[in-house]
């Protein structure tokens, strides 16, 4: 195509379609991620401004 070797031609349109279809796959993959979300956040328990159960001024240090 337009002169070119066929690895550079292979190069310039190869690299952009595999990372379309790596953009496309990830996009399919993770459409279920925002409900995930949810029901996680539903599971946990109240209270607490952190996973160690602690609150956000002593996960900060102490300060307000």
């Amino acid at each position: 195509m337009f002169g070119l070797p066929a690895a550079t031609v292979a190069i310039i349109f190869g690299i952009p379609a595999i990372w379309v279809i790596y953009t496309l796959v990830f996009v399919y993959l993770s459409r279920g991620w925002k409900a995930e979300d949810v029901a996680e956040g539903r599971a946990r328990p109240t209270g607490g401004g952190d996973e160690s159960g602690g609150t956000t001024a002593s996960a900060n240090g102490g300060t307000a």
